[in-house]
């Protein structure tokens, strides 16, 4: 009797220590999966903000490029070229002028780092009043790519500029007499 109630109850204390810890196993895989779960939530939610995030970009970008393309088109395709032949400034103007074109206006750097090869006329000058350097367009000059110590108007005669490309390509800018001889450089 003794013996069959001893196994009886250690049986007992199995059983509810099984119970235990099968109800501790089953709850942990509740909390397991409560927390998956959540954590998935979060993971679609941050990648929603994410992906809302480059779309805003991309749309942003998409539209800056459409402007930037409507503006080139209200402009029109633009065009370089070289005159063969040296000649004074003004020759050259005229040369681009007699092609549809006139001496190129440089007023960004982009323009200015892409396009020269060889010393050219470019469209600025200040032959109207010395000391303001203006376009062929009749534009103030904004920025320039003036070569150490220029414009300098060396003997109170150099009102027309020339692009020197072996020097660095942000400071290459140099005021000489009109008179001289250089290919122009046109836009159109």
């Amino acid at each position: 009797v003794c013996f069959c109630f001893y196994i009886k109850s250690i049986n007992s204390i199995c059983f509810s220590w099984l119970h235990i810890l099968l109800y501790s196993i089953s709850r942990s895989f509740v909390i397991i999966e409560q927390t998956f779960k959540e954590h998935c939530q979060l993971l679609r939610k941050v990648k929603f903000e994410m992906l809302t995030i480059i779309i805003i970009n991309l749309t942003d970008e998409k539209d800056q490029l459409q402007r930037d393309f409507d503006s080139l088109n209200k402009k029109g395709p633009v065009c370089f070229f070289k005159s063969t032949e040296l000649k004074s400034w003004s020759d050259s103007r005229q040369y681009c002028r007699d092609r549809g074109a006139d001496l190129v206006i440089i007023n960004t750097e982009e323009k200015q780092v892409s396009l020269f090869s060889e010393r050219v006329w470019i469209g600025l000058s200040d032959t109207e009043n010395e000391g303001i350097m203006k376009w062929v367009d009749n534009s103030r000059l904004k920025q320039g790519f003036w070569h150490n110590g220029e414009p300098n108007n060396q003997d109170g005669n150099e009102d027309c500029i020339e692009l020197m490309p072996s020097n660095p390509v942000l400071n290459n800018w140099n005021d000489l007499p009109c008179s001289q001889e250089k290919k122009g450089f046109c836009e159109k």
